[in-house]
């Protein structure tokens, strides 16, 4: 084993012992500061921060939501099981519900929109006189023949009524969005849940689905996810004992990693974020991460206290061996998540520099508090002696001798091994550069197919829309110029786009703009109903003397969801079945075509700028658009820092090649299981990914770094191998259990993104536990890497080494 600390250019150990008491109520003081700052943080959701705030879709987002309508909507849908809904129980459920919606807290009145909303109405001439009716405003019909006038209405509108009465009549859709600066997502989800259980019946059933209560769900499963959050910690300080029992101060990097979460969590709390239920995950596994580093620290410190006989000299002599392979391995886990931070992402932006300080303090924690913990505290007394006398036990040693040897020993076994590396990586790659964006599919990958969420959604989407995004159709030009947006040009421009999307993407549910929903119908009853005239007016007075009727008629605020009364902002609102990426990429195609093929050419439309995709689509849409880029720059940022650090500290570009192939084949794993469980990059899955960039590639880093100094210290590098996996080998199995064990309980959670991170999180530690441990070591025994060469002593040099007390 190597000697004491001769290997040290700098001897740090001993710097920090000398000065112990003044840095050890230093990093008090701070953790005192960042305790109270922990105490600040709050469980809350902001849904636009989970979105690129300088993508052109969400800034024209920011820009028409309080106009156009926001992206936080609901969506009730009442279906009938026998008959269809014109009969006055599911009439009335209709206008119930519609209601109860409208007493929601925090739903924008001007957005309710139902067969009962006053603002759902059909124009219609009457002698002297244009009346503007609704459907079913104030009260459902009750008599046979108030039922049947609104069948007939109903049949009559039904294109325009596409929307909110499903094509085989029997279902109907209350529909309104919410203001997302006053959402309480606790509050609304229970509110919603006690509307769909008041009036859901025999022959009733009641879907919804809408952003409010996606997120609602994270909130209404908290007390789930806390008791696994209970129990994962729990099962990780169990292991740990398990583990670590042999010795007295077993309970160190219990400490040191407290320590470190409480850091991170203060920094969060003063920075004024905010936790997300979903997220919940993501502190468990940073402060697993710095247990990990930790427990590597604790199992080098009694190596080197068995060796030495003495707490200061084992605290100084694993400080110094300690801190360069584990500023190292920190400063790679701080790249795999401090990335996302630059993706203009807020909720990532939060994440990524919360992470980066809470893993950042593990470096003064682990490799500086925790020498001066044990330096105070006795040394630490073997508890428990291990016993290999057993069947059972002497079976599991053998096993680990055998894995011990495997690097080490020339043959098939070995070759084998490293061929499988290389075609590891070689399928690693491909699946990566597959990797699906965005949803895969109706619902949400948030929560389980089965979930009562998922359910709603897809039984809204076979015919009904669940999703709405907008186009802004805007001029410089204010009514009565020819150029704004009440111009007939502009207006038949915005009608041929409907037809456009309804006759060529099946995603498309409905379409609603000025020119379909109120120029037209009103040009036609202003006519005597004649059908012919149910076309855009001829001049640009006519249209706006109907857009000027329609806007007396409205309530404060709400015309401006069609289009601003200046005449320079016009919306087009386009219903979707859902906001996959498959959706929302041909939406978006389709809209790139018509301004290609339509806009572009018509010299009428030169001054009018056609801006897409807004609204809750667009937000999915821009989010798409970044997260595949934000992902390869952060495999690339991640890789290079890798290799640049790697090869620094072993002072090899041999070396940091080497750590950049062993980082790709253990993490690109993550692709190849994302492949296999058709997971995409979203915005919820792309920071734990991240995490798992850089997540076990210490376990490489110590194993090589332990390498190198029993080489230094002595040792052939063969018996340096089979030392390194015997001692940091046996840290790095540790720290595994220890952290798949508060990773498994989440599999049990309710929420799917829990169960798939945890097994993907656990996939990607086990793979990277047998690059580290055993792919590593066998190139370095077989291709004996100059990095490592360089320091092996002739067999002489050696022998007198060791004779001389420089080795044992």
């Amino acid at each position: 084993m190597a000697g004491g600390s001769s290997t040290i250019k700098y001897n740090i150990g001993a710097l920090v012992l000398r000065y112990r008491m003044l840095i050890a109520v230093s990093l008090g003081v701070v953790s005192l500061f960042m305790g109270f700052g922990a105490s600040r943080i709050q469980m809350a959701t902001r849904f636009v921060d989970f979105f690129p705030v300088d993508h052109r879709n969400v800034k024209l987002y920011h820009e028409f939501s309080r106009s156009f309508g926001g992206a936080q909507s609901l969506t009730f849908m009442i279906r009938v099981r026998d008959g269809d809904i014109f009969n006055h129980p599911t009439l009335k459920i209709v206008s119930d519900i519609n209601t109860a919606v409208d007493r929601l807290p925090g739903v924008d009145h001007q957005s309710l929109r139902s067969l009962a909303s006053y603002r759902v109405s059909f124009a219609v001439a009457e002698q002297g006189a244009l009346l503007v009716k609704t459907y079913m405003y104030p009260d459902a019909p009750s008599t046979a023949d108030g039922i049947e006038q609104l069948k007939r209405s109903v049949l009559e509108h039904k294109t325009e009524l596409r929307g909110l009465v499903g094509g085989d009549n029997r279902s109907a859709v209350v529909t309104a969005t919410f203001s997302e600066y006053q959402l309480d997502y606790k509050d609304l989800f229970s509110k919603v849940q006690e509307i769909v259980k008041r009036y859901q019946d025999a022959n009733h059933e009641i879907y919804v689905a809408g952003e409010p209560l996606v997120r609602g769900y994270g909130y209404h499963y908290l007390p789930i996810i806390e008791i696994i959050l209970l129990i994962s910690v729990t099962a990780m300080l169990l292991f740990l004992y398990l583990a670590l029992r042999s010795r007295s101060t077993w309970w160190a990097p219990i400490i040191t990693g407290s320590l470190s979460a409480l850091w991170g969590l203060g920094f969060i709390g003063w920075m004024g974020y905010n936790f997300d239920p979903a997220m919940l995950v993501i502190p468990l596994i940073l402060t697993a991460r710095d247990l990990s580093h930790g427990i590597q620290w604790q199992g080098r410190y009694y190596d080197e206290l068995d060796r030495l006989g003495d707490k200061y000299q084992a605290c100084i002599a694993t400080t110094n061996y300690m801190l360069p392979p584990g500023f190292l391995s920190i400063v790679v886990d701080i790249a795999g998540i401090i990335f996302v931070a630059l993706g203009g992402i807020p909720v990532l932006t939060y994440i990524g520099l919360g992470g980066a300080v809470w893993l950042a303090s593990s470096l003064t924690m682990v490799f500086i508090f925790q020498p001066i913990l044990m330096s105070y505290f006795p040394t630490p007394a073997v508890r428990v002696k291990v016993a290999r006398q057993t069947a059972r036990a002497g079976a599991w040693y053998r096993l680990l001798d055998a894995l011990t040897l495997m690097p080490t020993t020339p043959g098939l076994v070995r070759g084998t091994l490293l061929a499988a590396a290389v075609v590891f990586v070689i399928v690693g790659v491909v699946s990566g550069v597959g990797t699906k964006i965005g949803y895969t599919s109706v619902g949400t990958p948030l929560y389980r197919p089965t979930a009562k969420i998922n359910q709603d959604i897809a039984a809204i989407s076979k015919s009904l829309p669940t999703d709405e995004g907008w186009v802004a159709v805007i001029t410089q030009d204010e009514y009565p110029s020819p150029d704004n947006v009440l111009s007939p040009a502009v207006l038949r421009m915005t009608d041929d786009l409907r037809q456009f999307l309804l006759s060529h993407d099946p995603d498309v549910v409905q379409v609603i703009s000025l020119a379909p929903t109120i120029d037209k119908p009103y040009n036609q009853v202003f006519h005597n109903d004649f059908p012919k005239y149910r076309v855009i007016p001829r001049n640009v007075t006519a249209s706006g003397n109907l857009w000027h009727l329609f806007f007396a008629g409205t309530a404060p605020g709400e015309a401006d969801r069609w289009a601003n009364n200046g005449g320079s902002a016009l919306s087009i609102r386009i219903f979707l079945r859902s906001h996959t990426f498959d959706a929302l990429t041909g939406l978006q195609k389709q809209l790139a075509s018509f301004v290609r093929e339509r806009v572009i050419p018509d010299p009428a439309l030169a001054k009018v700028k056609f801006r897409y995709l807004g609204g809750g689509a667009g937000l999915y849409a821009g989010a798409n658009d970044v997260l595949f880029r934000l992902d390869l720059i952060n495999i690339a940022f991640v890789l290079g820092v890798v290799f640049l650090f790697s090869a620094l500290s072993f002072r090899s570009l041999v070396a940091g090649v080497l750590f950049v192939l062993a980082c790709v084949l253990a993490n690109f794993a993550a692709f190849i299981y994302m492949k296999v469980r058709d997971i995409g990059l979203t915005i919820d899955t792309i920071p734990v990914i991240s995490l798992g960039i850089g997540l076990g590639i210490d376990y490489g880093i110590y194993t090589v770094a332990r390498i190198r100094d029993e080489v230094i210290g002595g040792n052939t590098i063969d018996s340096a191998v089979t030392i390194a996996i015997r001692s940091t080998g046996a840290a790095v199995f540790t720290t595994f259990v220890v952290m798949v064990a508060g990773i498994i309980p989440w599999a049990f959670s309710p929420m799917l993104f829990h169960n798939s991170m945890s097994i993907l999180l656990t996939f990607l530690m086990c793979t990277n536990m047998i690059a580290g441990v055993l792919i590593l070591p066998a190139y370095i025994a077989w291709a004996r890497p100059n990095f490592i060469k360089q320091y092996e002593k002739p067999e002489e040099e050696r022998l007198a080494y060791s004779q001389s007390g420089g080795g044992s």
